[in-house]
């Protein structure tokens, strides 16, 4: 069965918007969701945040999702980077790739290009989503990075940043996405009759 972390952005926490909903959903799929807490999400700090994940993903194989709202995109990513196993997909929520003009605190984490290539050979399933609305990451930026990954580019209507004061504490779009890609990855097992 396919296990599942949660990246949590810029000043949130586990508890936040949509990401409970998301991890009861999916255990009623008997998939093991971990939403991790990274360090001082107020100041975040790119080698911390990518130090927590290494310590909480044990396994990196095909079976291994990663969900990431906002600044936990970039920090999937970057994390990804890191790694030479084939993962089993990603749904990236509000994410960016480039400069953010109107939070200049998180430029570390984008600082350097990703290595787009290595991250589309290692991630089996790709897919980005953002809103026509979104106050926060600018749309083209969302739109960039899910060229960048050659993803599945989903844009909801009024979504703004999907944040849980702007009445997101569920996200169907994303479970939905997530259901996709576990069907798809199970047709395609060699186990599979």
């Amino acid at each position: 069965m396919p296990t599942l972390y949660i990246i949590h952005g810029y000043d949130a926490a586990p508890s936040n918007h949509w990401f409970p909903w998301l991890q009861d959903q999916l255990a009623t799929l008997g998939v093991a969701c971990h939403i991790l807490a990274l360090p001082n999400s107020s100041q975040p700090n790119l080698n911390a945040w990518l130090t927590k994940i290494e310590q909480s993903v044990a396994v990196h194989d095909e079976d291994v999702y990663f969900v990431g709202h906002s600044l936990g995109c970039i920090t999937v990513l970057r994390h990804l980077e890191r790694m030479d196993q084939t993962i089993g997909g990603v749904v990236l929520v509000a994410g960016f790739a480039g400069a953010v003009p109107l939070l200049p605190q998180l430029d570390e984490f984008t600082a350097q290009p990703l290595n787009t290539a290595h991250l589309r050979q290692l991630i089996k399933q790709r897919s980005v989503i953002a809103a026509d609305n979104d106050a926060t990451i600018p749309f083209a930026l969302t739109e960039s990075l899910s060229q960048q990954l050659d993803a599945q580019f989903l844009i909801v209507k009024n979504g703004g940043h999907f944040l849980l004061g702007e009445g997101f504490d569920t996200l169907p779009v994303v479970l939905d996405e997530l259901r996709r890609m576990f069907e798809l990855a199970r047709l395609k097992s060699p186990t599979h009759p």
